[in-house]
């Protein structure tokens, strides 16, 4: 077990907690990750725990603008650790480091709150972007990701109706959209399904974007889905 906390923050410095249960790996990440900037603001590892109720204590005193989080841990695992979090009411944003590939592991991280997945084998080459894509609180999931996620996503769907709610005051038309959003359909299925143009369904998108605070498609559907709309 290590811990290691630095008590103190600069302004422009982004706090990020180490949760991994590899000394090795976190010991890489905190050097790659104190030699890298983003947007001018450091990164500083304000601390590292191995097991779940050490990384929520962790995360409770010291508030990290950013946990990573690896789906291994010492007595338990990462999707408890984001229950936890989300249980506690933890403002700070997670993103997931796993080795673990497989649709389950990915699809209940994101239901389950996480910002983003990144494969552990793909650390170097995407961590940098995937915090500043969730920094500026958005959803990071670079495509091998996204195709686990909704492989997973279309196989719950199957054996289920799709009930759209009425949350975020989307109006009927804009659910009809995401209805079909959800599905997978182009815009101009979507157009052609509710007898629309597809200039009228690229407008009810940007309406449901807004709504939802989202930018993208993948992360619409993933809002969707933490929202209970579908």
């Amino acid at each position: 077990m290590l811990t290691q906390v630095t008590q103190t923050k600069e302004t422009k410095t982004i706090s990020v907690l180490l949760v991994d249960d590899d000394h090795q790996f976190r010991a890489g990440v905190r050097t790659f990750l104190g030699c890298s900037q983003i947007q001018d603001r450091a990164i500083e590892v304000i601390g590292a725990a191995d097991y779940p109720a050490l990384a929520l204590s962790l995360a409770k005193q010291y508030s990290p603008d950013l946990i990573l989080i690896d789906m291994e841990l010492i007595e338990g695992d990462g999707l408890s650790l984001l229950q936890q979090l989300r249980d506690s009411n933890i403002s700070s944003r997670t993103l997931v480091l796993s080795g673990h590939q497989e649709d389950y592991w990915i699809y209940q991280a994101m239901q389950l709150g996480a910002n983003g997945y990144v494969f552990k084998g793909q650390v170097s080459q995407q961590l940098l972007d995937a915090i500043a894509t969730v920094m500026q609180n958005q959803i990071y999931l670079p495509p091998e990701v996204a195709t686990g996620f909704f492989r997973k996503f279309e196989k719950n769907q199957a054996s289920l109706p799709l009930q759209l709610g009425q949350s975020c005051n989307l109006s009927n038309r804009e659910n009809e959209v995401l209805y079909w959003l959800v599905q997978g359909a182009s815009n101009d299925q979507i157009a052609k399904q509710l007898y629309i143009s597809v200039a009228t369904v690229k407008a009810h998108l940007t309406n449901i974007f807004l709504k939802l605070q989202v930018t993208s498609r993948t992360q619409a559907i993933v809002a969707a889905i933490r929202m209970n709309l579908i």
